[in-house]
């Protein structure tokens, strides 16, 4: 099996994108036996057989809001001997090829994304090719719009502008010192806004961190959870929502090839 490392990449008028790493791992070794008698299964950096690239975006200018992974495609992911690597099936995945891990920087300025595969390169193969389209979001202008007070319990409404979030669970966090955690699900995802603010009912700022979002889908609808620690308990709340103003999503096209070296 051949390691293969770093090399091209590409640009758009605002973004550009490069190879941040690639793993590439081969079937290891299954015991004989069923149950507790199967033995443990040896798999390369404990990691499922298949093929692994990220992908480093850089914004010029605007901060990346986001990756619309539905909308973004990848039409080519093999080697240069032919090896389509998305007929391999993968382990927990009905997919032939998936996004991964999608990470933003804390100053909205990069992006770090996988893409998967379940099939390796072939024996004697020197390059990965990949291609397909990004959709990325991008922006650079925001504004704030702030909610009423609003008392702090389950399935109070809280609208600020045109975005309406329900308070799904408000109290003392499960973990760490702070003195308050607070849930909100709505049918708009956290990340297409800027920031949140959160203000008490005198109008002035609490100290607040994001701990943990997540989605659920059902018949082409999601609903969105995120949960912010307040630094401060209080009863009454005021939103902000810091929204992004010039939002544009651009297409960023993919077409590398990924050989040995780094």
């Amino acid at each position: 099996m051949m390691v293969f490392g770093l090399v091209v990449g590409m640009a758009s008028a605002q973004v550009d994108v490069s190879v941040a790493g690639l793993q590439v791992v081969d079937k290891g070794y299954k015991p004989e036996g069923e149950g507790e008698n199967k033995g443990k299964e040896l798999r390369a950096f404990n990691w499922n057989s298949g093929s692994r690239v990220a992908l480093l975006l850089e914004s010029k200018g605007k901060s990346i809001v986001g990756l619309d992974e539905r909308g973004s495609g990848i039409t080519v992911f093999g080697d240069d001997l032919g090896t389509d690597f998305t007929k391999t099936k993968r382990r927990f995945s009905r997919e032939g090829v998936n996004f991964g891990f999608v990470n933003l920087s804390d100053d909205g300025k990069a992006l770090m994304m996988d893409i998967e595969a379940g099939g390796v390169p072939k024996k004697g193969a020197k390059n990965i090719i990949l291609k397909g389209e990004l959709l990325v979001s991008v922006a650079s202008k925001s504004a704030l719009k702030k909610s009423k007070v609003v008392d702090v319990k389950k399935g109070a409404k809280v609208v600020a502008g045109e975005n309406t979030f329900e308070i799904e669970e408000a109290g003392k966090p499960d973990w760490g010192d702070d003195p308050m955690s607070i849930s909100f699900t709505s049918s708009v995802n956290h990340k297409d806004f800027k920031n949140f603010i959160f203000y008490d009912a005198d109008g002035k700022v609490i100290e607040s961190k994001r701990t943990s979002s997540g989605s659920m889908g059902i018949f082409g609808k999601k609903t969105y959870t995120v949960t912010f620690n307040l630094k401060k308990k209080v009863d009454k709340i005021i939103l902000g929502l810091d929204e992004w103003t010039d939002l544009e999503v651009i297409k960023l096209p993919l077409d590398l090839k990924i050989g040995a070296g780094l």
